[in-house]
């Protein structure tokens, strides 16, 4: 990599501004810690990244804060203290003596950062993301082929009691519509009693109400009233016409209609959002502050995959599960690193028929568990009646509890993933006078399965990959490290509520935080590999 030609003093006199009779003077080579995170950042910004591939970095036009130390600064601040405010970076580097060498001895305000971040760091954060994770991994070994994964959900930078559900939406949006039509028949028969009759032919109600067709209409309201003379009026003592009165009913409704409408592009599918951060979606939270209720709240789910406790890959979602940010994930890692991981141990949350069909597509390893896998290991007396209670065949053919082989009715093909289903279903032929039949089901046609064969043998893959001695190590270490990776960041250091809005705002956030987490944590295992070549000595 190419070095960057960067100088700056090595030490900095400060004189106070009363009279006194002593000065301060800060020697960065004697006084910062060989261990300390800021000679870390400086190595990694000055030594290697090549800030020239970037070219919102290289347009930053502040001669007196330079790209690269605004940069430093604020990796420093978010590797030390977790996150930093702009406010808090700006008194850091004020008192800070670390953040004032880095600086030259000035000192930028929370407005410079601000623009730093919003102009130039924002567009390439992410890529510097990589870069430091390369810069690790040509100074710690880092096992790359292992990612583990798991997901958290962050609660967004929104406002109480700014909801806004779609089924609701569309409730309503039903509602104004029918009001519409029948606010645009009365206004046909009104101007068919007063002689327009050509304008009420023109008006129909079967037209779609978008936005051109309702400004038409109201059009059509305002040339009436002005060949009827008749002045719209307001306030107490005035009586409205019968004209004006539907004409104010037809904007009230248009405006509901136009703000429907843009709920529903707003929403993109999805099933809620808030008006103060329309990306973020409402969801359940493991505390919320409405008196723990269990009430929604705003929020993005996030996904991490670490290796060997460092952040390889982020990905920020508005789905409330797991399952389906499997794929995009990984394919986010390979776009990144230019190569798939061998494996990418994970809880049950992400074991699918999509998953593990992709997973086999792309050589990983199926190391994700999956819903029923503890039930199955520890199968009671009470569940002898549950579907994955059930005995098999050699050929994958169930078995009743009253030990009756059951019948393939029909095979279907199911088109809903991403991968096509084949599914088998099995009935039963033996329910009539089973003394069992009660308790096995309350179908007077028997009892049936429907099973993908497909999703039985990868379940047992997943089984025989987790029962030996390194895939039960695997999972062990998921919990340690993804798990820990966000016990650190929510509990450490109180890293619980997103302070950015919108998408692009919480990825740039958290793509701070997380190279925060790994400056801290390569520091912290270099200090214990010196610990420990200390001690062998």
């Amino acid at each position: 990599m190419p070095v960057n030609k960067i100088t700056r003093a090595q030490s900095i006199t400060i004189q106070p501004q009363l009279p006194c009779d002593f000065s301060i003077n800060f020697s960065y080579q004697e006084e910062v810690p060989a261990s300390d995170p800021s000679r870390i950042i400086r190595d990694f910004v000055e030594s290697f990244l090549d800030l020239s591939r970037f070219p919102s970095l290289t347009s930053w036009n502040s001669t007196q804060f330079p790209a690269y130390q605004l940069l430093e600064t604020s990796l420093l601040a978010m590797t030390v203290f977790g996150f930093s405010s702009l406010r808090e970076l700006e008194d850091l580097s004020r008192y800070d003596m670390r953040f004032r060498f880095l600086l030259n001895g000035v000192y930028p305000s929370h407005q410079t950062y601000h623009r730093f971040f919003n102009s130039a760091l924002k567009p390439c954060m992410e890529q510097i993301f990589i870069e430091l994770n390369h810069y690790i991994e040509l100074h710690d070994s880092v096992d790359t082929d292992t990612l583990f994964l798991d997901g958290t959900k962050l609660e967004a930078n929104a406002n109480k009691m700014t909801f806004v559900w779609m089924k609701s939406t569309r409730k309503y949006q039903t509602s104004a519509r029918k009001k519409m039509m029948e606010l645009l028949k009365q206004f046909k028969k009104w101007l068919t009693a007063h002689g327009y009759g050509e304008r009420s032919a023109a008006i129909s109600i079967l037209q779609e109400l978008d936005m051109d067709h309702l400004m038409t209409l109201d059009q059509v309201f305002i040339d009436t009233a002005e060949d009827e003379k008749i002045v719209y009026v307001a306030g107490r003592g005035h009586r409205k016409s019968e004209l004006q009165r539907m004409h104010d009913q037809f904007r009230e409704l248009s405006v509901k209609l136009q703000k429907y409408e843009a709920y529903t592009e707003t929403a993109g599918g999805r099933n809620s959002f808030s008006k103060t951060d329309t990306d973020a979606t409402f969801m359940h939270m493991k505390y919320d502050y409405y008196n723990h209720t269990g009430v929604f709240k705003p929020g993005y789910n996030v996904q991490a995959g670490v290796s060997d406790g460092y952040i390889r890959i982020l990905q920020v979602t508005s789905s409330p599960s797991d399952s389906k940010d499997f794929i995009p994930t990984v394919e986010r890692y390979r776009q990144k690193y230019g190569v798939y991981p061998q494996r990418v141990p994970a809880d049950a949350g992400y074991g699918s028929y999509d998953n593990y069909c992709y997973c086999e597509e792309h050589g990983i390893e199926l190391m994700m568990k999956y819903n029923l896998q503890e039930k199955e290991s520890h199968i009671r007396k009470a569940d002898r009646f549950k579907s994955y209670a059930f005995g098999k065949q050699e050929d994958g053919t169930p078995v009743c509890p009253a030990g009756h082989p059951m019948k393939l009715e029909k095979v279907t093909q199911s088109n809903k993933g991403l991968y096509p289903r084949t599914n088998h279903l099995y009935r039963s032929e033996h329910c009539q006078g089973c003394p069992l039949c009660r308790e096995c089901t309350r179908s007077r046609k028997g009892r049936t399965m429907n099973i993908c064969h497909d999703l039985e043998r990868q379940k047992g893959i997943v089984r025989e990959n987790m029962a030996t001695e390194r895939g039960q190590e695997l999972m062990i270490q998921r919990s340690i490290q993804s798990e820990g990776t966000f016990g650190q960041l929510k509990e450490d250091y109180s890293y619980t509520r997103l302070r950015r809005r919108g998408k692009d705002g919480v990825e740039f956030e958290l793509w701070m935080v997380a190279a925060g987490h790994n400056i801290r944590h390569y520091c912290n295992r270099k200090s214990q590999m010196k610990e420990r070549s200390s001690h062998l000595n």
